[in-house]
């Protein structure tokens, strides 16, 4: 026999348990990615290389 309060119930149960799990994919995630950044910082001893910005063409002047 089919119980459709139970199929409601696990229905909802899976529905926090994929909550919870993604959750807990994402912060291992971060972890992760937080880790690698401070084993790349220390390998490279700790400098990084500066960002390079084009350089501003001069301004345009207004003929008189």
């Amino acid at each position: 026999m089919k119980n459709p309060a139970l199929s409601l119930w696990l229905s909802s149960a899976h529905r926090v348990a994929g909550w919870w799990m993604g959750h807990g994919a994402n912060a291992l995630r971060r972890q992760q990615r937080t880790m690698l950044a401070e084993m790349t910082k220390a390998a490279s001893g700790g400098a990084a290389r500066p960002k390079r910005r084009k350089p501003r063409p001069p301004a345009k002047r207004k003929a008189p």
